[in-house]
């Protein structure tokens, strides 16, 4: 479902204030599309403010604009919004506490690349085509005639380098590649995107990392791997550390369990065979692609391990999936 340019200028450039919000457990493209947003806004001459419900991981912070960036608990109490945007967030739940900016008369714009259902915004401006949300927002640049500064070249690269894995995922194809050749002709440093991006983990983040995958267990005949960190970990820089499971030979589907506070945790949800780990996401409230999603769980550790190995072993026999080559067993 896609929106037009003109409905789009126009929610963005009418009276009143403006939050543009992501998704918790922000990732690169969640990150990168928000400051390239912010940028967007300032060649509009749109005032807004940037937030997040969480902590945006350091390795993103040499983007241009991270500063702006702002924690919800930064805001007014109860401050209500006349419009927000919603970047990269296939439900209403996954932007956590902003939803509380969100009166009954304010207007949504919501821009995404997921679709868990139903459409949330006033103006729903989506394709589930687009490997990223950064993806869609350079479409957006073009059609409306902006420039696409350093700020709004290095979000998108970012967010689209990262919703793709490198260019390794599924979802990488030829558009993605087009426009980052088109940001790298624009100014982009790839090779410093990615010493920030993938080679400046703090000491914090690789003890952390160190201390999960000791905790790494196999379910249904290996083609399950779960592995967890306590809340005792002193860092907010756990992304990437489920891929640590799937790379397992004969692993098909994994999960990292991320402990926040007592009896709240965060979930990363990876899969390589046909089970579509968005659909076992959105029963525990969550959501996000076919190989790659998660949510957030209230509730004690052994419950969340029974129902997410449950809820997989249930995916794998609706697929008839029993070897680990993520095929249908013949």
């Amino acid at each position: 479902m896609k929106s037009s340019p003109e409905q789009i200028r126009d929610f963005l450039t009418t009276n009143g204030d403006l939050l543009v919000v992501i998704h918790f457990s922000p990732d690169g493209d969640a990150v990168g599309s928000l400051l390239a947003f912010g940028a967007m806004l300032d060649q509009l001459g749109v005032g807004y403010v940037l937030a997040v419900d969480d902590i945006v991981p350091e390795r993103y912070s040499f983007l241009p604009g991270f500063e702006k960036i702002r924690n919800l608990s930064e805001l007014p109490l109860n401050k209500v919004f006349d419009r927000v945007v919603v970047l990269d967030a296939g439900a209403l739940p996954r932007i956590g506490s902003a939803q509380a900016c969100i009166g009954k008369k304010t207007k949504i714009l919501n821009i995404d690349h997921h679709f868990t259902g139903p459409y949330y915004g006033s103006i729903n401006h989506v394709n589930v085509k687009a490997c990223a949300t950064a993806e869609i927002l350079f479409d957006l640049c073009i059609q409306l005639e902006l420039e696409i500064n350093q700020q709004i070249a290095y979000g998108l690269y970012v967010g689209i380098l990262t919703d793709t894995g490198r260019f390794s995922f599924s979802n990488t194809g030829p558009r993605a590649l087009e426009i980052c050749a088109d940001l790298i002709r624009r100014g982009v440093d790839p090779s410093r995107i990615t010493d920030n991006v993938y080679h400046n983990q703090s000491f914090e983040s690789v003890k952390a990392l160190s201390s999960a995958l000791s905790t790494l267990e196999l379910h249904k005949d290996g083609l399950i791997c779960l592995l967890s960190l306590d809340r005792d970990h002193d860092t907010n820089d756990t992304e990437g550390f489920v891929e640590h499971a799937l790379s397992i030979k004969g692993v098909v589907l994994a999960a990292f369990l991320r402990e926040m506070h007592e009896e709240l945790y965060k979930v990363s949800l990876r899969s390589r065979c046909q089970v579509d780990v968005s659909e076992v996401a959105a029963k525990f409230g969550g959501g996000g692609h076919l190989k790659a999603a998660g949510f957030r769980f209230t509730g004690m550790k052994n419950d969340l391990v029974d129902g997410l190995i449950e809820e997989f072993e249930r995916q794998l026999e609706l697929h008839n999936i029993h070897t680990g080559n993520g095929s249908d067993d013949q």
